[in-house]
């Protein structure tokens, strides 16, 4: 095993399958559809989408609400229905779908429902048996009208009823992807606390848990049991992976061959410092929502330290999808959410229960057992590009077969998110090709 260094974005080796054709196939059709129902909505001739509820069904529990499951085994799938998924329902590249509701375990050992989608490719595929790819997702909001598995039938909406709320199903170009290339693709929302309704946020090792447990639960829908899998995953949902990787024996059943790691926020706690001020501070809103549903414990200590402004915020950036974040803290930076005046993520650093959580969220303990493509970008001002160099030295140093990549997309004034999002469409391309290509071994 060893590491391979390359920074060059027309690397030979992340080239070779056919990705040209692939893109054209997805994007093509992506386009037309998410463009053409975004024009309908805004001329007012289709209404704002709804998340369905599924209150008609007769299995129980519903996806409305995440729920305490007693005595069912991780990865059984409780209920599934057909989806819409955009950009598949031509010949350019056919796909059927399915929303399904399953079971996981988060980090604490608790038994709880998750939702997410099951991706069919019904493009060939060249290469030994079909693969799946397990896709976590990155961060698109906390609501659950924010859920992948519901954004991916919409694409973009804009919702004027109350709040702004702007839903952007903007990884909808590497899934379809994905599948033009013929892999299916198994997603997961993430978990949700039973008890609050919100998302397990950044909570790694239960993101983790529940990428692996959303495999298991495909394979009732036609996904065989030793189905080689690969591993897909950019910021929140890198860190999934990463842990996924690390902790690979919650589910040895899963197969997995080969993983991409896109800059995996890998210590939470930096990465809320490097980002407060900048145009995605909703982010710190999403970290403590799904902070204060981990323990009483921390509960208290964050209660205790947020501002009436500061709670605002939370509340108002949890009921709204990410893109609508930037509207309500976009620039803003968080000392005054906190009664100290000190900015919130230097606080929570400091909250004795907190930090032990962050601590158990750190990637690095141990080494994937298979190839992995990490990568991250130099000038990121989301997710700090040393961080991911010094995981990329963690794994390295316990033997992982790692390719390293590092964008050098040049610094962006602003504070953006421009260096974090523009390398993963950037890089899109050639990291598919990566995976599709270990897959093919």
């Amino acid at each position: 095993m060893g590491c391979v260094f390359t920074n060059r974005a027309d690397d030979p080796r992340i080239h070779r399958s056919g990705v040209g054709e692939a893109a054209a196939r997805a994007w093509l059709p992506l386009a037309h559809e998410v463009g053409r129902g975004a024009v309908r909505r805004l001329t007012g001739r289709d209404g704002s989408p709804r998340r369905p509820s599924f209150t008609e069904w007769d299995t129980e529990p519903s996806f409305d609400h995440a729920t305490w499951v007693i005595g069912e085994k991780p990865g059984t799938l409780l209920a599934s229905a057909p989806m819409r998924l955009l950009g598949t329902s031509g010949s350019a590249n056919p796909a059927t779908a399915w929303r399904i509701e399953y079971v996981t375990t988060d980090a604490r050992g608790r038994t709880i429902t998750a939702t997410g989608a099951f991706l069919r490719s019904r493009r060939p595929w060249r290469g030994g048996p079909r693969p799946v790819v397990a896709f976590a997702p990155s961060t698109q909001g906390v609501a659950k009208h924010c859920d992948p598995s519901y954004s991916c039938s919409v694409g973009m909406s804009v919702s004027l009823d109350g709040p702004l709320d702007i839903v952007a199903s903007y990884e909808l170009p590497a899934l379809t992807m994905l599948l033009a290339a013929g892999a299916h693709v198994v997603l997961t929302d993430y978990p949700r606390d039973p008890d609050f309704g919100w998302q397990l946020y950044c909570d790694h090792p239960s993101g983790g848990r529940a990428l692996l447990d959303a495999v298991r639960a495909a394979r009732p829908l036609g996904l065989p049991e030793d189905t080689p899998v690969g591993m897909w995953g950019f910021s929140q949902g890198g860190a999934a992976v990463g842990m996924a990787l690390e902790r690979a024996d919650y589910a040895p059943d899963v197969r997995t061959r080969a993983a991409v790691v896109g800059a995996p926020p890998s210590r939470l706690n930096e990465v809320l410092t490097h980002l407060d001020g900048s145009l995605v501070t909703g982010v710190l809103s999403y970290a403590v929502a799904g902070l204060l549903v981990i323990s009483p414990e921390i509960r208290a200590e964050i209660l205790a330290s947020l501002s009436r402004e500061g709670m605002d915020h939370v509340l108002a950036d949890t009921t709204t999808c990410a893109v609508s974040s930037v509207f309500t803290s976009g620039w803003r930076g968080t000392s005054r959410w906190t009664r100290s005046g000190v900015p919130l993520g230097e606080l929570l650093d400091d909250l004795p229960h907190v930090a032990a959580e962050f601590d158990r969220r750190e990637l690095g303990t141990a080494a994937p057992s298979v190839p992995v493509l990490l990568w991250g970008s130099r000038h990121d001002d989301v997710v700090p590009a040393r961080q991911v160099r010094e995981l990329r030295d963690a794994w390295r140093g316990q033997g992982a077969e790692l390719t390293w990549l590092e964008d050098r997309t040049p610094r962006l004034p602003g504070r953006t998110g421009a260096n974090h999002f523009g390398p993963y469409y950037r890089r899109l391309p050639g990291n598919v090709g990566w995976l599709i290509d270990q897959l093919r071994r």
